[in-house]
């Protein structure tokens, strides 16, 4: 009996073990791509016991890493992510229970954990910071899916010229050089075009640099090769210069949409779509231009195979005359 009163006396009577609340135990905090001025990691302890900020300690963590602590009985700040414009937290703040950090500069995503202990009572929080695609064509797979093609179509063409038509002409050589100072165009613009997250002034040149020069620079040769090659065949002739009139139409169109896209952040859906269309017709028609030199080469292989013959037919007749 002593023993159960006992127990009962030491439940009623047990320390009560106070907990920092916060005004959210989680939360997320979402970053588009366009650069911003401040970012704000909120934080807000809402039952402070002591009106003192010398009694408290705060600590924030970034994927387990303190990145800035406070010390409240030495006033010590300590900052590790000052690369990023972190700003200390202001002692009136901290007493007043607000421990948000502020960053001038977008800091790295990922989760962020606020530690605040006032005495003996602590509390926690957890942050999530991610970027967020607002946007389809900076960074889909589509879009780069569509310019590697490009790039794959490109060096095709080229092999594929020299391959069959074995021409060494001037516009030949024109042509060949053209494209090349293209397929490099590309390729720089791609690696400018993918550097970090934000749609900085760096990503906006890769991304007229990746589609304004090369693909005006594909169209040109295109056209250098037709009339090097002096196709005779009235449809393959018309056919490779349907796909360089709509090669052109879709090249303006493309210019167009990345023009509109580097106005903007986030870029609009028009001007996504207007980008997207251009490039992926411009590369369909790049397809059907090579289909038509094709349809040429295959002609003419034809057409010589069918010369052999007939020549062979009269040696074949002098032969058995002979006999």
């Amino acid at each position: 009996m002593i023993f159960y009163v006992f127990l009962l006396s030491f439940y009623v009577f047990r320390p009560v073990v106070l907990q920092l609340n916060y005004e959210k135990r989680e939360e997320n905090v979402r970053i588009n791509q366009c650069p911003t001025n401040q970012t704000i990691l909120p934080a807000r302890v809402i039952n402070l016991q002591k009106d003192n900020w010398r009694v408290m300690l705060v600590t924030w963590k970034h994927d387990n890493e303190v990145i800035y602590s406070f010390n409240g009985e030495l006033n010590l700040h300590v900052n590790k992510y000052e690369q990023f414009g972190l700003q200390n937290c202001q002692n009136e703040k901290i007493q007043a229970g607000d421990v948000s950090l502020y960053f001038s500069k977008t800091p790295p995503d990922g989760e962020y954990t606020c530690e605040t202990t006032e005495l003996s009572t602590e509390g926690s929080k957890k942050v999530h910071m991610q970027f967020v695609m607002e946007w389809l064509c900076i960074s889909s797979p589509g879009i780069i899916t569509i310019k590697a093609l490009l790039l794959v179509v490109s060096i095709c063409e080229i092999i594929f010229f020299w391959k069959y038509l074995h021409k060494t002409s001037g516009r030949f050589i024109s042509g060949y050089c053209i494209q090349i100072i293209g397929i490099i165009l590309l390729a720089v613009g791609l690696c400018l075009f993918q550097n970090g997250n934000l749609w900085n002034p760096l990503q906006k040149a890769g991304l007229v640099v990746a589609v304004c020069p090369p693909l005006l620079c594909f169209l040109i040769s295109d056209v250098l090769f037709i009339c090097g090659s002096k196709i005779k065949n009235t449809r393959a002739r018309i056919g490779c210069f349907c796909c360089c009139g709509l090669q052109f139409l879709f090249w303006l169109i493309a210019t167009v949409g990345a023009i509109m896209c580097i106005q903007d952040c986030p870029p609009s859906i028009t001007s996504q779509i207007v980008l997207i269309v251009g490039i992926l017709f411009y590369t369909i028609a790049e397809i059907g231009h090579i289909c038509c030199c094709s349809y040429y080469c295959w002609l003419k292989h034809k057409e010589g195979c069918s010369n052999q013959m007939v020549n062979a037919t009269p040696n074949s007749n002098n032969e058995m005359s002979g006999k």
